[in-house]
């Protein structure tokens, strides 16, 4: 049995994890040995520093994690050397134990610091990345050395080509999904209100709260409003809530493991620009209104919604309640008939395929 070791990160967003699982599940059902080993406590007490930063750092203090990722932008040699030089003795002893057949890391950090490890160590282990941004990413994952980068975008691969990666080691396989999101039935459409689905709109905790409670206003409508990990947010919308300030048409949930059931019973998606979440909507064909980003990491994600026509951007509360009018007056079902003939695939299959016949 051939075994993959799949990096990744626990705490730093959801999308690698799910990324993860989707690969992951796809390799399993081909009969596959898997491992997620999540990197950063490898690196001991400062890795586990940073991955636990992540979550008050991209919610609390949004300019001081942007001032954090333009170091990595601009020193992206430099900040691989360290990440190398503090992962070395933990991952090599992760590797003589799992003994794998390929390595394949969906994090932006584990990439030319593992093939350099790999390198020189001289390890014969292939070494494939998965990215997991949708347009433009950071320059640290931009690896030439690997021996497979998998993007989930025409997009991204032109704009590799361009920077000189070789056209055999970039593959466009789509971004990973899992299988529980499922396309809607007609049906579910076909009633007398909007039904929202809200997942933590924006990094900003007053953004967050204006959203609510302007989305709230709009007539015939429901909503379901996922504050994921945010507990400061979750508090506060409870409260407003209790106070009558925020209607009854709103359901507020923390973090939840039914997104699935969620996004098949939506008409629209409001949500920062996580590729995630984006690409399950589209998958599910769900039109998306982009309402945030995490400054410096998914700037430019909402171009992959609005310049293929599956929505809008629309990052001032102030202004959803036109958006929700014009999504109530037509552009809902134009955005969706879009979707629907693009034919988002899952890269999932695509990744498991590709290693399945090269290992």
């Amino acid at each position: 049995m051939k075994k993959v070791l799949i990096l990744t990160s626990v705490k730093t967003g959801f999308g690698h994890r799910a990324s993860a699982n989707a690969i992951e599940k796809k390799l399993k059902d081909k009969g596959y040995e898997t491992k997620q080993l999540d990197v950063f406590p490898l690196m001991g007490k400062m890795g586990m520093l940073m991955e636990n930063s992540y979550i008050p750092l991209t919610t609390k203090a949004p300019h001081i994690y942007f001032l954090c990722q333009r170091v990595s932008e601009y020193f992206p040699l430099f900040i691989h050397a360290q990440m190398c030089f503090r992962i070395r003795k933990n991952l090599l002893r992760e590797i003589e134990t799992f003994q794998p057949d390929l390595i394949l890391s969906v994090h932006c950090m584990f990439t030319r610091a593992i093939s350099y490890l790999i390198k020189k160590e001289k390890l014969n282990i292939p070494f494939y990345i998965g990215v997991v941004d949708l347009m433009y990413p950071p320059k640290v994952w931009e690896d030439k050395e690997a021996d497979a980068i998998f993007v989930p975008t025409d997009e991204i691969y032109e704009d590799y080509r361009k920077k000189g990666f070789s056209k055999d080691r970039v593959v466009v396989s789509g971004f990973p999904i899992r299988d529980d999101i499922v396309a809607k039935d007609e049906a579910v459409r076909k009633r007398d209100h909007l039904h929202l689905l809200m997942i933590n709109p924006s990094t900003d905790l007053k953004k967050n709260i204006r959203f609510a409670l302007e989305a709230s206003k709009a007539e015939n409508t429901r909503i379901d409003f996922v504050c994921g990990l945010d507990e400061r947010l979750y508090e506060t919308l409870k409260q407003l809530q209790e106070e009558g300030k925020i209607g009854n048409n709103v359901t507020i949930h923390n973090f939840v493991s039914n997104v699935n059931e969620l996004l098949y019973e939506s008409d629209v998606v409001l949500a920062k620009a996580g590729p995630n979440i984006i690409t399950e909507a589209l998958y599910s064909a769900t039109p998306i209104v982009i309402t945030g980003h995490i400054k410096g990491q998914e700037n430019y994600n909402y171009r992959y919604v609005t310049e293929h026509g599956f929505g809008v951007k629309c990052e001032d509360p102030g202004k959803i309640s036109k958006v929700l009018e014009d999504l109530t007056n037509g552009d809902l079902e134009k955005y969706r008939q879009i979707i629907i003939a693009h034919k988002i695939k899952n890269g999932a299959d695509s990744i498991a395929a590709y290693i399945d016949s090269h290992i």
